[in-house]
């Protein structure tokens, strides 16, 4: 019964974190890509819990059942006050509320990294180099006016960590 009982943890836990790496998948794959004359699709802020940073994203979420949440949407992903990395999807209709996901449960603290060419901008936010024009960044502000063409996530539980990877669509590094 102990055995079975780990097996079926084990499984709710692989489960778990498999459904947050289809859902990023999905956000990541469909960042929109505005003209940022109006206003920027991606871009982080400081949190003020100090479980990481918040990632602002526009995405496409194509159809959904609810019109308002269907096509071009706003979100953010962040680590709310329980632990839990949450998306927060705006609706279109500014008078009906957001819709909460919890994506993992047990969460500690979000890291994110973002690749993309050098840019006077992000000067400041650099981590580390790749090669001689195309950096890491651990922040992205919202004047930067682009997209980065990856983006690393590393989330911290209490007992383990969990790194993804994503490329963002149509954005290219040159080399």
């Amino acid at each position: 019964m102990k055995l079975e009982k780990n097996i079926e943890e084990k499984k709710s836990k692989i489960l778990a974190i498999n459904h947050a790496q289809i859902r990023l998948t999905q956000i990541f794959s469909n960042v929109y890509q505005s003209d940022f004359i109006t206003k920027s699709p991606f871009y982080t802020k400081n949190s003020q819990n100090s479980k990481g940073l918040i990632l602002y994203i526009t995405y496409d979420n194509k159809i959904d059942s609810d019109p308002n949440f269907s096509l071009i949407v706003k979100a953010k992903l962040f680590v709310n006050d329980n632990n839990e990395l949450c998306l927060k999807t705006f609706s279109r209709d500014e008078n009906q509320n957001a819709r909460e996901e919890t994506l993992l449960k047990g969460v500690k603290r979000i890291e994110y990294e973002f690749l993309s060419n050098s840019d006077s901008k992000l000067k400041k936010y650099k981590s580390k180099k790749s090669l001689k024009n195309i950096c890491w960044f651990n922040f992205w502000p919202k004047k930067v006016e682009l997209l980065p063409s990856a983006i690393k996530i590393k989330i911290i539980k209490n007992e383990y960590s969990l790194d993804f990877a994503f490329f963002l669509p149509a954005r290219h590094v040159k080399i």
